[in-house]
């Protein structure tokens, strides 16, 4: 279906009472950039994510302790080289950190509460 008749099916349906305004906007928009709906409800912009985004809270005065913004590429090449050394004994599932960092989906990834530090610990991917 081409993108004239998708915004004409989407007005249609605006007309019909099937979906609100403020679906429609947001169907038009995604009908506008391309988008698609990605596994997990959440929009995909049809590429992978350029940036990994890691935010670290303090729990007890809701600061922000760190906020790093890391280009993809470097994270890919940092994932390999640092491999070998993740703890055989972590109770983080690593590997499934490594997937997700490395998939194209963008979207959190990773959220942690670290109740020792008093740390809120958060990665998403853009």
């Amino acid at each position: 279906m081409g993108t004239a008749e998708e915004r004409l099916r989407v007005l249609k349906m605006l007309e019909n009472g099937t979906i609100t305004a403020d679906e429609a906007a947001k169907l038009l928009q995604a009908i506008q950039s391309g988008r698609k709906e990605a596994p997990g409800g959440r929009p995909s912009t049809g590429r992978e994510p350029r940036w990994l985004r890691v935010r670290i809270t303090d729990t007890n005065t809701n600061q922000t302790k760190v906020s790093i913004n890391i280009p993809m590429g470097l994270v890919r090449t940092g994932i390999r080289m640092g491999a070998r050394f993740i703890p055989a004994d972590s109770d983080v599932d690593y590997q499934e950190l490594i997937d997700a960092i490395q998939g194209s989906e963008s979207g959190k990834i990773f959220e942690a509460i670290d109740e020792e530090q008093a740390e809120h610990i958060e990665i998403w991917a853009e």
